[in-house]
Order: structure tokens, then C-alpha cells, then sequence
């Protein structure tokens, strides 16, 4: 394949994911990108590449990774950002995060025709989250741990992917102790194990840890435990739970929302737990939800 034919394809790949990012347009690169910043993975390769070219692509995501990193010019503004193509296969890997990088998965959300991070053991990504874009990928493990144990997440955006357990463990999708401008939408959580997902999106927190300013909306989540946990020491200033969050928590003890800082606004989800949300903030935090309460339903107009 020619460069130019190339860059025709990959640029008509890009407007294709439209649906899940909004910076992708018809015919161009996101905004910030150059050819120069690009890789290829493709499991099925006979042997790795120098990650230029689907002919040429590297077996494995972390090297992709490792590239893009080395090519960022920290003190540029503003920063140049990576694009790392994932074709369809599973990757048995335990990734460290790209920085300012855009790491999209080039399958169809499924088991066979994803393009899914699933390792033997432990998480799939653990580390800093930094100026990162995560599109249309499966995460998967086989274990009770988080598919994406992220300590600092910052200026980063998850889009279109699916967090899952292999075994029936009880892990979490997303578990994080400092975030900042998180934007996480049109993911699934899900299991069809007989041991479900323990929960969604799990901000810890601590001494002066953050859940600001993100937005958590149009996710499917089902759990077992809870769909997003806010720890009262995690500080959710800012933050935004809506709209269009489906959550289902199964357990008897289970939340949908556990806001235990009162910062967050959680407004317009449908959401079935034992207790729907609970949230230390009070009702003038919680508009429009449609709740069932251990299996009591209720279209909450007046907050929760």
C-alpha cells in the first residue's frame, strides 16, 4: 500500500469512529496530529515490525507505547499527539499508559472481533493516565482486580469500550485516586460470568485527591457491588454523573451511584440497586433520575 492510499484509509477510519469522539471529522486527522506520529499492532503478524504500516505493524501494544513516548516534546505547546491502531486479536499484555496518544481499536465490539487487551494474570493498564484517549477497545482479566488501575487520570477520554471479567472474579472496570477532567462515555460494563463485575468507576481518593470535573455519561454499567463509588476523602468538585447512565447493581447491598464526598450532580440515569443513589450531598445534587429501589421504581423529579 502506497503512503498516500494509506493516509486515505486511515483518515476515512478516523471519521468512521465519529459517533464515539466528536474531534474526528470527515477526511482530516484529529486535531494535532501528523503522519510522522503514527503506529500500527496487529497480533497476527508473523513477526514485529517497525509499527509504520499494517504490512510492518508491531505484534504488540506495548510497543506502540513505547514509541509514541518517546516522541513526545514535553515543553511543546501545545503537545503533538500519537495515534496507535489496534487491529482485531487478544493481547495478552499488562500495558502502561501512552501519554498524549490515541489508541483505537479497529474491531466490532464483541468477543472474536474486538481488538481486546485481556492478560493471563493482573490488569490490563496500570499507571498514569495522561492527555490519553482509549477508543473501542476490549479490556479484560481473569482476575479480582481493576481492568484499569489508573493512580493519577488526568485530561484523558474513554470512549466506546468494553470492561469485562474472563473468570468469574469480581474486578472493576476503572478504579483511580486522583482524576481530573475524565471524560468516560459509551462504555459497557458487563460480565456473563456467574460472578459479575464488582463495580464501574471506583474514585478512591485520599488527602487531597480529586474527582473533578468529570463527566460519566451514556455507559451501560452492571455490576454486582456498585456502578460509580466516590470515596468521601476523593474531592468531586465539578464532577457530572448524567445523563443516560444505565446502571444495574445485582447485590443486596448494592448502590448505583455512591457519591460519600456530596460533590457530584447526578442527573437523567436509570438506575436499579438496592439503593439507587445515595449521595452526601443531599437531593438538590440529584435531578431527574429514574430509580428502582430494591425493586421499588420511581421517576425522581425533585433529586434523590
Amino acid at each position: 500500500m502506497t503512503k498516500p492510499q494509506q493516509s486515505l484509509n486511515l483518515k476515512n477510519m478516523i471519521a468512521g469512529l465519529g459517533n464515539l469522539y466528536d474531534g474526528f471529522t470527515a477526511g482530516t486527522y484529529p486535531t494535532g496530529i501528523d503522519e510522522e506520529h503514527i503506529w500500527f499492532v496487529d497480533s497476527n503478524m508473523d513477526k514485529t515490525g517497525d509499527g509504520q504500516s499494517w504490512d510492518s505493524a508491531y505484534l504488540t501494544v506495548q510497543e506502540a507505547i513505547t514509541a509514541n513516548n518517546a516522541t513526545i516534546d514535553w515543553s511543546a505547546t501545545p503537545m503533538r499527539y500519537g495515534v496507535i491502531f489496534v487491529a482485531p486479536g487478544v493481547y495478552d499484555e499488562n500495558l502502561t499508559p501512552a501519554y498524549y496518544c490515541y489508541i483505537i481499536g479497529c474491531g466490532i465490539r464483541g468477543t472474536d472481533t474486538s481488538a481486546e487487551i485481556h492478560p493471563t494474570t493482573g490488569v490490563c493498564l496500570t499507571g498514569t493516565l495522561l492527555g490519553a484517549v482509549l477508543l473501542n477497545l476490549r479490556f479484560e482479566v481473569n482476575e479480582a482486580v481493576d481492568c484499569l488501575d489508573i493512580g493519577i487520570c488526568n485530561n484523558s477520554e474513554i470512549a466506546g469500550c468494553v470492561f469485562t471479567n474472563g473468570a468469574a472474579v469480581a474486578a472493576t472496570a476503572l478504579s483511580t485516586e486522583n482524576c481530573t477532567h475524565l471524560h468516560f462515555h459509551h462504555n459497557w460494563v458487563e460480565s456473563g460470568q456467574t460472578t459479575g463485575m464488582k463495580h464501574g468507576l471506583y474514585f478512591s481518593g485520599g488527602a487531597n485527591k480529586y474527582a473533578h470535573n468529570i463527566h460519566v455519561h451514556d455507559n451501560s454499567i452492571m455490576t454486582t457491588d456498585t456502578g460509580v463509588w466516590i470515596e468521601d476523602t476523593c474531592t468531586a468538585s465539578e464532577a457530572r454523573i448524567g445523563p443516560f447512565n444505565m446502571i444495574r447493581c445485582s447485590g443486596g447491598s448494592s448502590k448505583g451511584v455512591d457519591d460519600n464526598q456530596g460533590g457530584s450532580v447526578v442527573y437523567g440515569n436509570w438506575i436499579r440497586a438496592n439503593d439507587a443513589i445515595e449521595h452526601a450531598g443531599g437531593a438538590s445534587f440529584t435531578i431527574g433520575n429514574s430509580v428502582v429501589n430494591n425493586v421499588t421504581g420511581a421517576k425522581e423529579t425533585t433529586g434523590s
